[in-house]
């Protein structure tokens, strides 16, 4: 069978698969957020640096100052592009995290691989655009097999959003001032400049007229060192207008050349983030499927830790 057939066919019963879970969402995430609540309090551990964000109520410091939770966005756009990938590219690339996640089977050896490029307009972040990598992941040992986005690299523009991540989920954003979004009347652009030669950047098609109201998804991410390493939940409702999604992407991704400068990661400490995405053999490729929200609001849920038997 041809691979762009396979792809095709798995990204069908993917979406599918994800359709179906969304007509059930807000039954399925109350349930989802009441399980994971209750295993987080049925046995208490200490409250050090690592286990316990220091917060207080549903409330953490950042830049000296009080961050409510759940974080509000209150005006933005979103493309995603969806890939298929191999689960052991994906796995080699959880590096240290491989120990509590391991990437979910989608079939035929294949996990999903999302690039996003979100235009933050308002919201308690800061207005600045944002370029993710994530993979589907489930956690170890969850006999429920819960579906979680993993961040592999978020890439800002500002510092105060990248410290809030840090504070209140453990994310380490990468901030690069370069990144920009680029708005013409069928497609968006999110990126760097590609003045002087290829760089990283993906075009999302933007188009659609549908609707959506306070989807959820759930996030999970890692905070501590070594022994004291512990593994958080979070989720997101989001809701949209103008939205579109096509079997077939057409979203199309550029890779820049390492070394050069030219780098969303050009921060010097960050892994090449070109060469990660090079890793899962998607370059010059068309993705799966790909979407579009035009106007997209959305709540930041607080973390939760992932306490599992």
């Amino acid at each position: 069978m041809p691979a762009e057939t396979l792809l095709r066919g798995l990204a069908c019963g993917y979406l599918s698969w994800l359709a179906d879970v969304s007509a059930l969402a807000p039954a399925v995430a109350e349930k989802a957020a009441m399980e994971f609540m209750r295993r987080s309090h049925a046995q208490p551990e200490p409250r050090d640096a690592y286990t316990q964000p220091a917060a207080m109520g549903e409330s953490f410091e950042v830049d000296g100052k009080p961050f409510a939770m759940p974080a509000r966005v209150l005006d933005a756009s979103q493309g995603w592009a969806m890939y298929f990938v191999s689960i052991k590219a994906a796995n080699d690339a959880l590096g240290a995290a491989g120990a509590k996640l391991s990437a979910f089977d989608a079939g035929d050896g294949r996990t999903p691989l999302m690039i996003i490029g979100v235009d933050y307009r308002n919201s308690d972040f800061g207005i600045y655009p944002e370029f993710v990598v994530a993979l589907t992941v489930t956690a170890k040992g969850d006999p429920a097999k819960q579906l979680f986005a993993y961040y592999l690299a978020i890439v800002v523009t500002q510092e105060f959003t990248r410290e809030a991540a840090s504070v209140v989920w453990g994310l380490e954003k990468i901030v690069c001032p370069k990144l920009a979004v680029q708005y013409a009347q069928d497609n968006v652009r999110f990126g760097l400049s590609d003045r002087h030669g290829k760089a990283l950047s993906i075009r999302f098609p933007r188009f659609g007229d549908g609707e959506s109201s306070d989807q959820p998804t759930f996030s999970v991410s890692q905070r501590g060192e070594g022994a004291e390493r512990r593994t958080y939940w979070a989720m997101t409702t989001k809701s949209g207008s103008g939205e579109g999604m096509q079997i077939g992407g057409s979203a199309i991704l550029e890779l820049g050349v390492r070394g050069d400068r030219s780098c969303l990661c050009g921060d010097g400490k960050s892994v090449c983030l070109c060469e990660t995405l090079r890793a899962f053999n998607i370059a010059d490729t068309l993705p799966a499927a790909n979407g579009w929200t035009e106007r997209q609001t959305a709540l930041f849920g607080a973390p939760r830790l992932l306490d599992l038997p």
